[in-house]
């Protein structure tokens, strides 16, 4: 019994055995067991009742009882589920209704993929009806039994597939790739949420390229906005930088029109993310003109600059020297990082000047923030007193 691999979803499996149930572990960390990876989220099935599990643990929460589901808390948290059959999927995502059964075979089967398809007792033994520890080892990604009904259950899946294969760097089955080009529209059943969800994490994988490539192939993205087939290869050399905003800037970098905000709001992006994206494009146009200027330096983060440079130099073949150290010195070398480092504000404007609160005084402070961004002028209160006295006294405002 390797007890040190899960010591906690050991612990609720042994609990349920010596209460006469069955429990085994199921799920991503059966594949990544297979696969010799570490894996950190470990879910346990059980032919016990979500009250019968209940009956058995002093700690329970539930999370999807109606399904099945009660999360066990011992020192980490394991996700326990009964074994279930699910009925037909009218909405293509959920099914309409779950029966709990007492067989494993039964429980196994209803999932998406062979390679999440096996079970494992405590003492290590694999449990593979399926074939999924042969498709991990030929790297296929093959839908348990017909691929055509799995998809129709959930089209969600059909983009689960593309995302494995960008995080595993696996082929798809010659007969899952054609029920996914067959049945592609049924990915519009999905909320565009858990679309959003499933194409940032193809972003944050090892094999982008892999992913993007086989999402347009497999027809998924004729059911979505904007131009996925053009810079289609160019996939191949992004990088996330750890952030999956950019890949919505990557993306809207490749587009031809310069209304970027119906089509962000379409994928659900938040106003951080579309600020983000403005962003990295303005950095990126101002490359086009030539360079950088102090005040870009000042105007843009650190992770805009490095992810701008990127992208500038993959999409709009903007051959570009600088390196993310040159961009980190040149900002370290702005006299201010932010307006709130100025040493006066608009109160300070309208005392010097007796004039009232006005629109005057933000373009004002624009013109002082300029002036120290360029070297200019100085953060201090004194010389920005002169220097806008002898600028402003005489204008009309």
């Amino acid at each position: 019994m390797m007890k040190n691999r899960w010591p906690e979803a050991y612990k609720v499996i042994e609990t349920l055995e010596n209460a006469g149930f069955e429990a085994y572990v199921v799920g991503g960390a059966v594949r990544d067991f297979v696969r010799h990876q570490h894996a950190n989220d470990v879910d346990v099935t059980t032919n016990a009742t979500p009250n019968e599990v209940k009956r058995l643990f002093p700690h329970t929460i539930d999370v999807g009882i109606e399904h099945g589901t009660v999360l066990v808390v011992l020192k980490e948290t394991i996700e326990v589920t009964t074994f279930r059959s699910e009925a037909t999927y009218t909405d293509f995502r959920r099914p309409d209704a779950v029966t709990f059964v007492r067989s494993l075979a039964e429980d196994l089967q209803r999932r998406d993929f062979t390679m999440n398809a096996m079970a494992l007792t405590k003492t290590d033994e694999l449990i593979d009806y399926f074939g999924g520890r042969e498709d991990i080892e030929k790297e296929v990604i093959r839908a348990v039994g017909d691929p055509h009904q799995r998809f129709s259950e959930d089209a969600l899946r059909m983009l689960r597939a593309i995302r494995f294969s960008a995080q595993l760097n696996y082929s798809l089955h010659v007969d899952t790739m054609e029920a996914i080009q067959s049945l592609h529209h049924l990915i519009a059943h999905v909320s565009m949420e858990r679309v959003k969800v499933e194409l940032e994490k193809i972003w944050i994988s090892d094999y982008v390229g892999n992913g993007m490539h086989l999402f347009v192939s497999s027809y998924l993205a004729d059911n979505f906005q904007g131009d996925w087939t053009t810079y289609r290869d160019s996939w191949e050399r992004f990088s996330s930088f750890g952030n999956t905003a950019n890949g919505w800037a990557y993306f809207a970098l490749m587009q031809s029109s310069t209304d970027l905000g119906p089509m962000l709001s379409f994928y659900k992006c938040s106003n951080a993310e579309k600020a983000h994206v403005k962003h990295i494009v303005a950095a990126v146009d101002q490359l086009a003109k030539g360079y950088w200027s102090p005040y870009n330096y000042f105007q843009f983060t650190e992770d805009v600059l490095i992810a701008a440079t990127s992208y500038a130099k993959e999409l709009k073949k903007i051959d570009t020297s600088y390196t993310p150290e040159q961009i980190k010195q040149a900002k370290a070398a702005i006299p201010i990082s932010s307006v709130k480092d100025i040493v006066v504000n608009g109160n300070d404007l309208m005392k010097w000047t007796q004039k009232k609160r006005g629109p005057w005084i933000r373009e004002a402070m624009e013109k002082i923030t300029l002036g120290i961004v360029a070297g200019k002028l100085k953060n201090d209160r004194k010389m920005i007193q002169e220097w806008f006295l002898s600028e402003y006294i005489n204008v009309d405002y």
